[in-house]
């Protein structure tokens, strides 16, 4: 086992590493979207000046991924290059996520020992709960979306490793002070963490409930007591890490929300007003299936029945949580974009049942021909699809690099140091050009987010805060572009943003002279 593990973190390496080579040969290390700058901005400023800020001095409630900001930190603190800190750390924390996966289908599928008696389904030898395990863990490490999630430098590799191991332990039935903790620890990952918590909290009333009354064929009075106290327990372990995160928050913004989790919504508010949520929901939920998963559909569908024939309940948590991540997004944050990386947390859990619904379908069916196509096919298609993430990866970084970071070098270069400065993506521009400047998108500039969309009500803002300068894609602001008011001054020349079909960043000149 220990050789197994040893085996699967050096390939997780081994996987991280290829898509960094690439991506350099291409002339490009870096990360494949401006929010991964956004938090080595708030992690430099926490590990070297011990604030949580990303304007330095001022204190910000702009992060949703507060931990994940202090696992960056402690790069800075320790004066590592913070490239290969990052780099490193992810994949770590991405050969410790497909161990546990392994555990955790293990638990679920194939343990005939497992704490959840009687609701094993795959009555297997040694042998085959090896291979089932090794099977999932490796297909986890090799599916595309989380391989180009392990080196984009975003919190993703630690949610996916909390929300496993939240799973593995409540399995494993830990105490519940310990699982509101590990709830905690996810919630301060990222604020949809609370919902799995929640999941596993109601899990560990119904497990209660359904040890004592296997117990006596009547409730006891004591039921509802010792459910309280599971309650009891699991809320202090949860609120004692995340209520100092909800309290500098209600300080700094007068909410308990970071304020991404309202300039998020506003800004794709439109969406949410003219999609239905039944179409917006299906999209979201599609998303994470696109690559060698999809071929696990039928296999998934067949383990979710015969948890469901066999009343196994408890088999069915991480089927919640696939079916209520996309549902939360399609409430409140109705996109796609960056390969769906905000649902990419599902994706271990789909796998878990598709590879387990493999191996119930090999139990049943002993054709040798069905036995090999079904098996080899999503493999050869996994191949393929890890190949694809490396281009689309390196891809990703050479648009973030060549726009974004070329213009925040040119702006730090160029632009006079008493401008005033607007920008729309700000996480390279804060990393390299280290002057306040205003948020159009309301991370860090909060008042902006009442009329994120407005473009009249912005350029009026700009103009009103004297604001010298502006930046941001023209098809974003297609109004302001248009605006003789604003001078382009500088624009990449970027030839694979147009290559994949997008406009290059400009840097206008705001000249009010005539207004």
């Amino acid at each position: 086992m220990r050789r197994q593990n040893l085996f699967l973190i050096l390939l997780a390496f081994i996987s991280a590493g290829v898509y960094l080579a690439l991506s350099a040969s291409r002339g490009a290390v870096g990360f494949p979207l401006d929010d991964a700058w956004i938090h080595q901005v708030y992690a430099r400023n926490l590990g070297t000046r011990g604030e949580f800020a990303f304007f330095a001095g001022q204190p910000s409630a702009g992060s949703t991924a507060p931990l994940w900001t202090i696992f960056l930190a402690v790069g800075y603190f320790l004066r590592i290059d913070f490239h290969a800190w990052t780099y490193v750390v992810v994949a770590m924390l991405m050969g410790a996520s497909v161990i546990l996966a392994g555990r955790v289908g293990e638990r679920i599928f194939a343990t005939r020992n497992s704490q959840i008696e009687n609701h094993f389904l795959v009555p297997s030898p040694k042998s085959q709960t090896w291979l089932f395990a090794f099977s999932l863990s490796l297909f986890t490490l090799l599916e595309w979306h989380l391989s180009w999630s392990a080196v984009s430098g975003m919190e993703i590799p630690l949610f996916v490793f909390l929300s496993l191991l939240l799973l593995e332990r409540f399995y494993a039935r830990e105490r519940a002070w310990l699982l509101g903790i590990i709830g905690a620890l996810l919630t301060l990952t990222r604020p949809e963490g609370a919902v799995l918590a929640g999941i596993v909290a109601a899990s560990v009333i119904a497990r209660r409930i359904e040890a004592t009354t296997k117990q006596s064929p009547t409730v006891p009075r004591g039921l509802l007591r010792f459910a309280r106290n599971d309650v009891m327990f699991f809320g202090f372990g949860f609120a004692f890490l995340l209520a100092p995160y909800l309290l500098f928050n209600l300080a700094v913004s007068g909410n308990i929300f970071p304020n991404t989790f309202f300039a998020k919504n506003a800004e794709y508010q439109i969406i949410i007003e003219r999609v239905p949520f039944v179409i917006r929901y299906l999209q979201l939920l599609f998303i994470p299936f696109i690559g060698a998963q999809t071929l696990l559909i039928p296999a998934m569908l067949f383990a979710v029945f015969h948890f469901v024939k066999r009343r196994n309940f408890f088999g069915l948590i991480p089927l919640a949580w696939i079916l209520l991540l996309p549902a939360l997004y399609a409430l409140r944050l109705p996109v796609a974009y960056q390969h769906g990386r905000y649902e990419m947390p599902i994706i271990p859990f789909i796998v878990m049942y598709g590879i387990g619904g493999m191996f119930l379908l090999f139990e049943r069916v002993k054709n040798f021909v069905f036995r090999a196509t079904y098996a080899l096919a999503p493999a050869a298609t996994l191949i393929a699809f890890w190949f694809i993430g490396a281009n689309a990866y390196a891809t990703d970084v050479a648009i973030i690099d060549c726009e974004m970071v070329q213009t925040a070098r040119w702006v730090a270069q160029n632009v006079p140091r008493d401008a005033r400065v607007a920008a729309h993506d700000i996480g390279a521009l804060g990393y390299y050009y280290d002057k306040p400047f205003i948020d159009l998108a309301g991370l860090v500039s909060p008042e902006v987010i009442p009329f994120i969309r407005d473009e009249n009500r912005l350029r009026e803002y700009l103009f009103s805060r004297s604001t010298q300068y502006a930046i941001f894609f023209p098809d974003w602001y297609p109004a302001l572009d248009s605006d003789p008011r604003f001078a382009r001054v500088f624009q990449t020349d970027c030839a694979v943003t147009r290559r994949e079909g997008g406009t290059n960043m400009v840097v206008y000149k705001i000249v009010l002279t005539g207004k």
